[in-house]
């Protein structure tokens, strides 16, 4: 019996007995693979999480309505252009929790504090990811190897190697689509940062070059992964 990563079980074919891996959760993938794709849905909700465009939306459309609300009231001009501002408030509130600040210029429209802060911690993170990834993809290839020999010295069977192989690939698509997801969501505030600074937010180059630089990250370590081509 040729002991697998995490052991190994015993398989009855007809009338022989050939060894299968085992020590796999119930989805035939390895705890580390679980907990790398656990760690990709947190990166992703983290680029999700980063919040670029501050009150202006919210602030516009509160406006809006706070104007048309006061001649709905009956009020003038006068009443409109204040509940207006009344509205840009509240809307800008609503729309996003530094709200208050509404009334001040476009440039201080970004956090850049907070964006940059966040953009660190997405790549503190996916330093994190990248080194879980390489050592899950070594064990994995390495894994493969083995099984294949396995199968040619008839060893284990083929649908025993075909079940772990469609496991990994599960798991390699899952991180594969994660990544994927992570770096659109950069890319849209990466654009959205250009929109601002393009609306008179100042220059918001460094913010811009900081997600640029995630963008790269996360597609360079996308094309890093490969799916087992089976037959």
């Amino acid at each position: 019996m040729f002991a697998l990563a995490g052991g190994c079980t015993t398989e009855t074919v007809g009338h022989s007995t050939k060894s299968a891996p085992s020590g796999f959760s119930v989805s035939n993938k390895t705890p580390k693979e679980i907990s790398l794709e656990k760690q990709v849905k947190s990166l992703n909700q983290q680029s999700r999480d980063i919040v670029v465009r501050n009150t202006v939306e919210g602030a516009m459309a509160g406006a809006v309505v706070g104007c048309g609300l006061a001649l709905m009231l009956g009020g003038d001009g006068d009443d409109c252009v204040k509940t207006a501002a009344a509205g840009a408030l509240v809307g800008g509130v609503g729309g996003n929790a530094v709200g208050r600040q509404a009334a001040q210029k476009n440039r201080d429209l970004v956090k850049r504090d907070q964006v940059l802060a966040k953009l660190k911690g997405i790549n503190a993170s996916l330093g994190s990811v990248q080194t879980n990834l390489r050592d899950v993809l070594r064990s994995q290839n390495a894994e493969i190897a083995s099984l294949q020999r396995q199968v040619g010295a008839n060893q284990i069977t083929q649908s025993a190697y075909d079940k772990r192989v469609r496991a990994i690939n599960s798991n390699r698509t899952a991180v594969v689509k994660g990544l994927q997801t992570a770096e659109a969501n950069v890319n849209k505030e990466r654009m959205e940062l250009v929109s601002l600074e393009k609306q008179g937010g100042g220059s918001l180059s460094k913010l811009r070059s900081a997600a640029s630089s995630t963008e790269k990250r996360l597609a360079s370590l996308r094309s890093t992964v490969s799916l087992i081509p089976t037959k």
